[in-house]
């Protein structure tokens, strides 16, 4: 082989691996495409379900008291409600709710805690 076929040989094994990796790229970038295409034609042909009517009561019961319990599930309430009565066994009377810290907020803080105490123990010299 002369000098010239090698390199001739070494410019179409180069050649030929660079169009390797073009494929493939292409490949995945039409793959996307055409998923991000199907995603989007299932989506114009198939809606959104539409959220059911509120049920009479809880209508009333926030049009009555507007202010009572915002942010917490009616269900919650129905719950919460429930057990009272079950465990006082007389006349009583739910006058607000809130929502309280999550567990996760809880540990974080306590984490934080802990940091600052590492770190406020450390000396300067």
């Amino acid at each position: 082989m002369t000098p010239g076929s090698i390199l001739l040989a070494e410019a179409v094994a180069k050649a030929a691996g660079m169009w390797t990796y073009v494929a493939i790229f292409g490949g995945i970038a039409g793959f996307m495409l055409a998923l991000r295409f199907l995603g989007l034609y299932l989506a114009s042909t198939h809606p959104a379900p539409q959220a059911p009517p509120a049920p009479k009561f809880e209508a009333a019961h926030q049009a009555a008291h507007p202010a009572a319990h915002r942010g917490v599930d009616p269900k919650i309430i129905a719950i919460i409600a429930a057990t009272v009565s079950e465990v006082l066994q007389k006349p009583h009377r739910i006058v607000s709710m809130k929502k309280t810290a999550s567990v996760e907020s809880l540990m974080q803080q306590w984490s934080m805690e802990g940091r600052r105490a590492i770190y406020s123990s450390h000396k300067f010299r």
